[in-house]
């Protein structure tokens, strides 16, 4: 049976989607040639940032404004909506963080471990993490749904299924288990065409 062949079993017997979009995960055996990391030995990721008070009225809009992602901008599709509701000001912008197209990001606070991959590139605010970097070869699609995942598992151990909130120290002890690069590509890619058929699904419902 080829690698691969093993990695999709691995994944097909983990994994459940319900018409809902939640997921449910077993506890299996993990394949052999996968490899158990801490998030912060493979990342380099940071909050967002936005200046005080949030109320002024020049931190946002005018000529140059650029779009400001803060939680409410991050959908259950794993993107951005296409459009944010604020706009960031040019004076602010030099006080926030720009996040590339392509980017991961996962919120902090209110609805915690919702998970996008930015459409467009957009400064971000402090309740929104940005991964930046890895330390290793990751495939950007795979990334966001073992990030997903993970805060799916942490709000199951959570009191009341909810993560009330999390600290970098926390976040950086996450263990995650990784395959090498070409099969987090195939498995990145399994997942975004399991959505799909799920969204023409429900639209047919």
């Amino acid at each position: 049976m080829s690698n691969f062949h093993n990695t999709y079993l691995y994944f097909t017997q983990t994994i459940s989607y319900n018409l809902s979009r939640s997921v449910i995960f077993r506890k299996v055996i993990k394949p052999p040639t996968w490899e158990q990391r801490k998030l912060g030995d493979v990342s380099i990721y940071r909050r967002g940032s936005f200046p005080q008070p949030y109320g002024k009225s020049e931190w946002y809009d005018g000529e140059d404004a650029k779009p400001f992602v803060q939680v409410a901008d991050v959908t259950d599709a794993m993107n951005l909506v296409d459009d944010t509701k604020q706009k960031i000001s040019k004076l602010a912008q030099p006080m926030s963080v720009f996040a590339e197209k392509g980017s991961v990001l996962v919120t902090l606070q209110g609805s915690i471990g919702r998970v996008a991959i930015t459409q467009y590139g957009a400064f971000v605010d402090r309740t929104v993490l940005i991964f930046e970097k890895y330390k290793t070869e990751i495939d950007n699609l795979f990334w966001a749904y073992v990030i997903k995942q993970k805060f799916i598992e942490e709000a199951r151990k959570a009191p009341g299924g909810t993560i009330k909130t999390i600290t970098k120290e926390a976040l950086s002890d996450f263990d995650l288990l990784l395959p090498n690069y070409n099969e987090q590509c195939a498995i990145g890619l399994y997942f975004k065409n399991l959505d799909h058929l799920i969204t023409l699904h429900q639209r047919e419902v």
